[in-house]
């Protein structure tokens, strides 16, 4: 096992990342697919897993970052470690476990880019577990912000939750996942569902601006500080609770040429974690808008990790158009 040991300096303000990381194996066709057969086309591979798609976005945004994860002694594990480094991802808490699979994700989509079908061989996240995140507890509480994404078992969640004192930041990644933040809504500063997710969560249908702020409202009252659902092309619902008030701003898309929908919801979480990293009591509609132009920045890029950096969301913002939907409205 290798952790913890390369002595470098810790800067004194910084971001941790506890989730998953993988390699991706894209199978894209270049013809209408046929099943069960030999489909020419274009295979590629790349890092990815929520938890290192956020914190490249992160780094990216010049936030000092750590991963706490782990993967295995394999090549894709090695290729995994490149691309950290490469990447200003500091893996100096995370650990390569010996004689295991690093966690993969191989899926096919058609022609056109979409998915047909895919397996995920994450067996290895469960050893992200509280004994081995128990000996980085004081470097994890040490963090201006400490991001979970959902690819954690529920009982890590929960341990989270008893021990870590850094403010806690959630993306929720999935409908099957999104409840494994159930136990600690009460301890996140900042959540992240999707729409799909936030209805999980909350049992309340999404369908536009004002239902998903009745869904905001519900995680609010049971003690996130800071709600934000993606409503996909209908832009992002922003919710704050502070002071016994309650505050709602939903905030359009920018006009994006849509090059994959890849990556989107992970550049928006990263963009929002700088926003707080940046300046914790920045208006939270601008703090909507921040997130907006990093998922447009990331659309229109073919990559699930785009080449985003703070100037590129300051020039996305300021061809801003004017809202498409009026102010949400909640009971």
């Amino acid at each position: 096992m290798a952790d913890m040991t390369s002595g470098n300096t810790v800067p004194d303000r910084y971001v941790v990342v506890i989730g998953g990381m993988n390699m991706d194996i894209c199978g894209r066709p270049t013809s209408t697919v046929v099943d069960r057969d030999s489909n020419p086309g274009v295979v590629s591979m790349s890092a990815g897993g929520v938890g290192q798609n956020i914190a490249q976005n992160m780094a990216h945004l010049g936030m000092p970052t750590y991963l706490i994860t782990v993967y295995g002694d394999d090549e894709n594990g090695k290729t995994l470690e490149r691309s950290c480094a490469a990447n200003n991802i500091n893996l100096d808490y995370a650990a390569q476990l010996e004689g295991r699979r690093s966690s993969t994700y191989m899926f096919i989509t058609d022609d056109t880019g979409d998915l047909l079908v895919a397996v995920n061989d994450m067996e290895i996240c469960k050893e992200i577990n509280p004994a081995f995140l128990e000996s980085r507890l004081d470097f994890i509480n040490g963090a201006a912000i400490c991001l979970l994404d959902a690819n954690l078992e529920p009982e890590t969640m929960a341990w989270i939750g008893e021990h870590v004192t850094a403010p806690l930041f959630g993306d929720t990644v999935s409908t099957v996942k999104a409840h494994r933040f159930d136990t600690i809504l009460n301890k996140m500063t900042v959540l992240k569902p999707n729409d799909l997710e936030a209805s999980v969560l909350t049992g309340i249908g999404i369908a536009d601006q004002y239902s998903a702020g009745a869904a905001a409202k519900t995680l609010l009252d049971r003690g996130v500080k800071n709600v934000f659902i993606s409503l996909g092309a209908n832009g992002i619902l922003c919710a704050r609770h502070e002071n016994d008030e309650y505050s709602f701003k939903h905030v359009p898309p920018y006009r994006t040429e849509i090059a994959t929908a890849n990556g989107a919801g992970d550049a928006g979480m990263a963009a929002i974690t700088w926003s707080f990293f940046d300046n914790p009591d920045r208006d939270l509609e601008e703090v909507g808008k921040i997130a907006q132009a990093a998922s447009s920045i990331a659309l229109e890029c073919t990559k699930a990790v785009p080449d985003i950096t703070v100037e590129r969301i300051r020039k996305k913002m300021s061809g801003e158009i004017e809202p498409l939907l009026d102010e949400v409205r909640t009971a």
